[in-house]
């Protein structure tokens, strides 16, 4: 059961505040964010709806324009610039902040960024597969020019042979013509 604390502290209202701003510029709902602090402060959800409403929304309307302003951005993926371990604790932070939908999601892109890996190893293998299949087809197509040459070569030994048997035939049938 929940307590009740009539004093929130100046920590309580900065771990509200940037909860909700957060949820917000992450496209998440401010209720999730109060659920979320008040199972963090042992509260009730009611308890920071109201404390954000009646005390701290005033004093963060500016952050609150720049929280949905930037929900309405598109990402920048700032996990490239990051070393992998610095992306990996901050992605360990984010899950334990998650609600169910959130690690739905999260999974979901897990599993898709898997998917691309299997289809990045499947173009790699592919493109070993292709370029094999280029060297065979220049293998193919110089044995074909040289069968080509082949075959004209001997078309032309065929034409100077049949002109010889010819020329043989007409000498023999003058001969003949002549005797």
């Amino acid at each position: 059961m929940k307590t009740r604390h009539d004093a929130w502290t100046f920590e309580h209202d900065k771990l509200l505040a940037e909860t909700v701003l957060s949820y917000v510029q992450n496209s998440r709902t401010q209720s999730a964010a109060f659920k979320d602090v008040g199972k963090q402060l042992n509260r009730t959800a009611a308890a920071c709806n109201y404390r954000w409403n009646a005390e701290l929304r005033k004093k963060y309307t500016k952050e609150m324009e720049h929280a949905k302003k930037r929900r309405k951005e598109p990402p920048l993926n700032k996990e490239e610039n990051k070393p992998k371990e610095e992306t990996q604790l901050s992605q360990l932070h984010d899950i334990t902040q998650m609600t169910v939908d959130d690690c739905i999601r999260y999974l979901s892109q897990v599993r898709n960024q898997e998917e691309h890996h299997h289809i990045i190893n499947e173009n790699k293998q592919l493109q070993e597969e292709n370029k094999k299949l280029n060297q065979q087809r220049q293998e193919l197509n110089k044995r074909y020019e040289q069968l080509v040459y082949q075959k004209q070569k001997m078309d032309r030994h065929y034409k100077m042979f049949f002109g010889l048997i010819n020329e043989a035939q007409n000498k023999t049938e003058e001969k003949q013509l002549y005797h």
